[in-house]
């Protein structure tokens, strides 16, 4: 299912941007304010604003954790980005290293190999900017 330019869908394949999104949260590289600004981002960006239920229905979800639970009223399956390689998940950790200026979520990588893998990989920052433009400011 897509919204717009946005891949969020959660039945099947088709979710791409959403799962991008969802692994940017769970790696700590967003807040959930962060995650409720995109879906606001989604909701503008989307013409006559016909937005998924679950994606509005993430809008209630307060708690991070709760995301990630299966939940038949908001997402019973997490979707998945194939774009996330196991390079371009450790460039995730880099880019999460900029932009939190705190240690990333995984033990089993440096900062220094995070970053390096961010150095390889810039399409994550690219793709990472282009679904949160708002974020911008943030590294400007």
């Amino acid at each position: 299912m897509m919204a717009g330019p946005f891949k969020i869908g959660i039945e099947d394949d088709s979710g791409a941007d959403l799962g991008f999104v969802l692994s940017c949260l769970a790696l700590g590289m967003i807040t959930m304010d962060e995650l409720h600004r995109w879906i606001h981002h989604v909701m503008d960006q989307t013409p006559g604003g016909d937005v998924p239920a679950h994606l509005v229905a993430l809008l209630a979800v307060k708690n991070r954790a709760n995301v990630f639970r299966p939940n038949a009223a908001v997402m019973p399956r997490i979707p998945h980005d194939p774009f996330i390689t196991d390079d371009r998940f450790d460039a995730m950790l880099g880019l999460q290293f900029f932009m939190r200026r705190d240690k990333p979520q995984v033990n089993d990588i440096t900062q220094d190999e995070a970053e390096a893998a961010l150095r390889r990989n810039p399409e994550v920052a690219d793709r990472f900017f282009a679904l949160f433009p708002f974020l911008t400011e943030a590294v400007g």
